[in-house]
């Protein structure tokens, strides 16, 4: 069998390069933020696990733009309505149906934006946005700083509705994190470009310096608000650290997320830190960095460390300690953001449609016309109205859905996983060999038409994207023995 899968793997690929719900918030998610001076090639990187539990759908779309009249508005889920900008922004959408804060975006600006939960220790305050946030700010933010700060004022003028939530925004040429608390207040911290931030599921901004408003935002009660409530006594505490003061002190010490983010930190650092040791906001890696060396993170179980604490049958989804990567992760991706080449080729997320670990990571470049039509309904709208059914059963209502198929074959190598990972292994692996051998090529013939012919720039980055995906699709099957 591992030699049919190798010979259908080859075959593919040959032809390819011819042609071109909330549920346990606090336990979700992985993100990975690293400055351009910390990568190779001197993009922005941004590495994301999207972790979700239920009979949910994905879709993957390109959006386009939009134009709106001076009297359209955005009603928000309770009612609130919010006015329309006269154009937004085309985007990518990576929708998870029955979730509000699942979706990642990327839009035409390079700004990619996705989420951690953060449980925070607010239990007054009120909110009224939440679902609608991300989508509004790849809507209308041309770079990341401005999403910080179209965000800022959307929290403060109509509150945020979930316990807290850190969001990683970035663009090609900067990265920052913006943590929320329920109600209205917020702060943002911009990654150093020589630097690298993870951020598993609770606040990692600590010290702050609103005086430098070149690497930090926030509402501007933030600390009045912490001494009001108690939360910060500055003779007792000493300098402000917004983790200790807005953080929910049980997940701020949780062993689903201090090991995460110390074997993130690890991999990447010179300097290697223990669970007992102050882990940093952000750090220099011992080297340049690659999407490879993200991919490995976001699809880890804590390989070679002590918290890989495996059962009998060797399966470390089933590890005594939450790993990096789980059967729940929805979709692994990492945005590979360059500022030296147009948008439509220099930004791409390199995404896996279901968990890293047993699928490749494989390219949506920005410039596409849209995502294979096996991965989404056909009118993003309809998917819209799909999100939040909760009373329906998102998975089996569409057995043709891509996702359909992506979410049997999890279950098909859990049920048996010692005899199964090998040649799920095999797969990933020679797909992404295959792959990263591919781009540079593909790159460089596109940029040579893309002034004179962008149609044609599309067209082929269209046909090498989903064609890549029907190849995903077909020998995951071909590995089940399904038609």
């Amino acid at each position: 069998m591992l030699k049919n899968t190798f010979l259908l793997i080859l075959t593919l690929f040959l032809s390819v390069t011819g042609s071109y719900s909330q549920k346990k918030q606090h336990i979700d998610c992985y993100t990975i933020a690293a400055g351009k001076n910390t990568t190779i090639d001197g993009s922005v990187m941004t590495g994301h696990n999207e972790d979700d539990g239920g009979e949910m759908l994905v879709n993957w779309f390109k959006v386009p733009q939009k134009k709106y009249k001076k009297s359209d508005s955005l009603t928000l889920l309770n009612g609130t309505k919010i006015k329309q900008t006269d154009k937004t922004f085309s985007y990518l959408r990576f929708q998870v149906t029955k979730n509000k804060f699942a979706d990642a975006y990327m839009n035409e600006h390079s700004v990619v934006i996705c989420s951690n939960a953060c449980q925070s220790r607010e239990d007054t305050a009120k909110g009224n946005i939440g679902y609608y946030l991300r989508k509004i700010l790849a809507e209308r933010a041309p770079n990341a700083k401005s999403a910080i700060k179209l965000a800022g004022k959307l929290i403060e003028n109509y509150g945020y509705e979930s316990s807290g939530r850190t969001y990683t925004i970035a663009d090609n040429k900067e990265v920052w994190m913006l943590s929320i608390v329920k109600g209205r207040h917020w702060v943002a911290q911009r990654i150093p470009d020589d630097e690298i931030a993870i951020i598993p599921n609770y606040y990692t901004i600590q010290k702050v310096n609103l005086q430098d408003s070149a690497n930090f935002l926030a509402s501007p009660d933030i600390i009045d608000y912490a001494i009001k409530r108690g939360w910060y006594i500055p003779k007792k505490d000493g300098e402000f650290n917004f983790r200790k003061a807005y953080g929910d002190s049980v997940c701020n010490i949780a062993d689903y997320n201090i090991p995460r983010q110390l074997a993130g930190i690890n991999y990447f650092s010179e300097k290697q830190y223990t669970e007992s040791d102050v882990l940093p906001f952000s750090f220099k890696p011992k080297k340049k960095i690659s999407v490879k060396d993200i991919e490995a993170v976001l699809s880890s179980h804590f390989e070679s460390t002590k918290f890989c604490q495996l059962p009998e049958n060797k399966n470390p989804h089933q590890n005594k300690v939450r790993p990096i990567c789980t059967e729940t992760t929805q979709f692994s991706f990492v945005a590979q953001l360059r500022n030296n080449m147009p948008a439509g080729i220099g930004a791409l997320i390199w995404i896996t449609p279901y968990n890293g670990c047993f699928f490749p990571y494989i390219p949506v470049y920005f410039g596409i016309y849209n995502t294979n039509n096996k991965y989404r309904l056909k009118n993003y709208r309809d998917a819209d109205k799909l999100q939040f059914e909760n009373n329906k059963n998102n998975l089996k209502l569409f057995p043709q859905h891509a996702y359909f198929t992506f979410n049997k074959y999890v279950s098909y190598i859990e049920e048996d996983y010692p005899e199964r990972i090998e040649e799920a292994r095999i797969f990933k692996t020679l797909t992404e060999k295959e792959l990263s051998r591919n781009q540079k090529n593909l790159e460089k013939s596109v940029l040579e038409v893309y002034k004179s012919y962008p149609d044609d720039t599309k067209k082929i980055l269209t046909d090498y994207c989903n064609q890549y995906f029907e190849n995903i699709l077909k020998i995951t099957k071909q590995i089940m023995k399904i038609k």
